[in-house]
């Protein structure tokens, strides 16, 4: 009776190939020297029988196991948010390719729980951090992963004194490109909903809306500043019950993000305010939901998917090298128009 081919084992191809195990096994694991010509026939082979390696075992033997753990901000609502997900998609795509599995987490802050104590308990030494959260010990987790030699990579932009590798977006572009696309539809009085501004995303945007308003010459007004302190849903809300509170409302807003521009949307409309013919809106993500709210949200596009792409390329090569030397990638945005923008009448 022929072998089934979940029990093809790398004796079945080496002797199928007429070469020693230890052969497909350095073919296998793309390690030592063989030659192209050996390596494509014990490959060919492997995979006319269907040989499926098992990671499991091969982590036991090398006391190394394929597996990214992706570590998520705490957060009940995490996996109904689009923009979590495009980034995970984007981390898997890379972990499919290199036969690395992945998991998914949110730390248990409750418990104290580390970074490391992660690593720990499911044996991963590759990290993706994101949305790196600055009310944590960071300079203590980061100094212990070292110290054990866990590859991490953070994503958004790292404001600790640690040389560390980190994925972020060019906030600066983004803002400008929403900025001049209102300011070139003749608004001058552009109010700002702001999102959390003890993250790098959120300071950066804020900072960047202040700089381009002096740039073209605009003022800037803090009472047209909206915070609602997450870039949520809830915090859009909030966001505009502080605009309809606000004597001097402004003829157009930049949002820091989808969540938020989504959430002040659905509050004001039920206000009688109609986007864009009262106020024109600008948001920040392009996430899944901008395509499909009403109106479609003009938006700065960020790479998602390419994030998680690039923050698991770069913490799998960071694992294997000896000697790596941190990067700073930063990605580039695209204004992507859409309806909830309108020339000032």
């Amino acid at each position: 009776m022929a072998k089934s081919k979940k029990n093809i084992t790398i004796k079945d191809i080496a002797k199928k190939a007429g070469v020693a195990h230890s052969t497909v096994s350095l073919v296998m694991n793309n390690k030592g020297y063989v030659s192209d010509v050996l390596r494509k026939k014990v490959l060919k082979i492997a995979k006319t029988m269907g040989y499926e390696p098992n990671l499991i075992a091969r982590g036991l033997i090398n006391q190394t196991f394929p597996v990214v753990a992706a570590i998520f901000p705490e957060n009940p609502s995490f996996f109904t948010i689009t923009y979590f997900i495009q980034i995970i998609s984007g981390i898997q795509d890379v972990c499919k390719d290199t036969d690395n599995a992945l998991i998914i987490f949110n730390l248990d802050q409750t418990q104290g729980e580390s970074y490391y104590q992660v690593s720990r308990k499911w044996l991963s030494k590759n990290l993706i951090i994101m949305n790196i959260d600055y009310t944590r010990d960071m300079h203590q987790d980061i100094k212990v992963l070292k110290k054990n030699n866990i590859s991490f990579v953070l994503i958004n932009k790292y404001l600790g004194q640690e040389d560390v590798s980190y994925i972020n977006v060019d906030n600066f572009s983004g803002v400008h490109q929403a900025l001049k696309h209102l300011i070139d539809l003749g608004h001058t009085d552009i109010g700002l909903i702001a999102g959390d501004l003890s993250a790098p995303d959120g300071m950066e945007r804020f900072e960047a809306f202040k700089k381009i308003l002096q740039e073209y010459g605009l003022a800037f007004n803090s009472e047209m500043v909206y915070k609602g302190g997450y870039f949520s849903f809830d915090s859009g809300e909030k966001a505009a019950l502080q605009f309809l509170n606000c004597k001097k409302k402004p003829t157009a807003i930049f949002s820091s993000s989808d969540n938020l521009s989504i959430g002040f949307m659905r509050v004001i409309k039920t206000k009688g305010y109609s986007i864009p013919d009262d106020l024109s809106l600008v948001s920040f993500d392009d996430s899944l939901e901008a395509n499909y709210v009403t109106p479609r949200l003009t938006t700065v596009r960020q790479p998602l998917v390419e994030i998680g792409r690039e923050a698991a390329r770069l913490v799998l090569k960071q694992s294997a090298e000896k000697r790596y030397k941190t990067k700073h990638i930063t990605l580039k945005t695209e204004l992507i128009l859409r309806e909830s923008t309108k020339a000032l009448k």
